[in-house]
């Protein structure tokens, strides 16, 4: 999430992990999801030195040379 964001995403969507969450365990399990994926948004912020994902830039992730693609780019 944190990687998507710093990439220019302006929201990053969580999929069905709530629902597992809350089939194997009701709202305990949904509220148990919530808190490894905050935990693992601030780890990755810890390790990137920033204090709020509005921090995190373009900067703080490494993309390898001719990995990235431009949308609308016709591929050579």
């Amino acid at each position: 999430m944190v990687k998507a964001l710093a990439l220019g995403a302006r929201a990053v969507l969580i999929g069905r992990a709530y629902l597992w969450g809350l089939a194997a365990n009701g709202q305990a399990g949904v509220e148990n999801v919530l808190d490894v994926l905050r935990g693992g948004i601030d780890s990755a912020l810890l390790a990137l030195g920033h204090a709020h994902t509005g921090d995190v830039q373009r900067s703080d992730v490494l993309v390898p040379e001719g990995f990235e693609r431009v949308l609308g780019a016709v591929p050579a």
